[in-house]
């Protein structure tokens, strides 16, 4: 997802296509995404005024991971808005900053290029990785595994569960051992 920038025409591209596995795997590696389950797609407009090359648009992805509570597989879907300025970072570029369009760039995320190529990969990379959710679920009101025998509790109950719908103290806070100690004071 390179252009070259002479190559933007007065009216602005469309870049409408899928985003390419590589980029795909290479956002996401390490959170445990199933490949075989994602995909991804850009539609940006791309404009430019001068120097600086506006880029608006949509970010989707049907992303295949791991549930946080069960660890069976779960699909998120993700749509991000994109809206980037690209400025100009060559040698010669001008230090005189007009405070009125910094404030209005503000609203904005900044990018840089290099008067020759305008590089998308990076940001599409940075928003693939900032779309994954914390703490995926296969579904909503998901019960998760039995922290006692490891039992998905979706599945079945396996008995250990309160009737308040957590474990008893002891058994869920790993300080429960330090209850009965009993602290001294050393004189001396």
């Amino acid at each position: 997802m390179r252009y070259k920038i002479k190559d933007i025409p007065e009216e602005g591209l469309v870049c409408d296509q899928p985003i390419e596995r590589g980029l795909l795997g290479e956002a996401l590696a390490g959170l445990g995404t199933d490949l075989d389950r994602s995909a991804a797609a850009v539609r940006l407009e791309i404009t430019r005024s001068h120097d600086d090359i506006y880029v608006r648009g949509t970010i989707s992805a049907t992303l295949g991971l791991s549930c946080a509570a069960c660890l069976g597989p779960a699909r998120v879907e993700v749509s991000l808005p994109i809206k980037m300025v690209y400025v100009y970072a060559g040698p010669d570029k001008d230090e005189d900053n007009d405070r009125d369009e910094d404030e209005a760039l503000a609203e904005e995320d900044i990018g840089e290029h290099d008067g020759h190529t305008l590089d998308l990969q990076p940001m599409i990379r940075e928003q693939l990785i900032l779309s994954v959710p914390m703490s995926p679920r296969c579904r909503e009101g998901c019960k998760g595994l039995c922290p006692e025998c490891g039992q998905d509790r979706n599945e079945r109950d396996c008995g250990h569960v309160a009737t308040d719908g957590k474990l008893p103290t002891e058994k869920r806070s790993p300080f429960a051992a330090l209850k009965d100690v009993k602290l001294t004071e050393r004189k001396g």
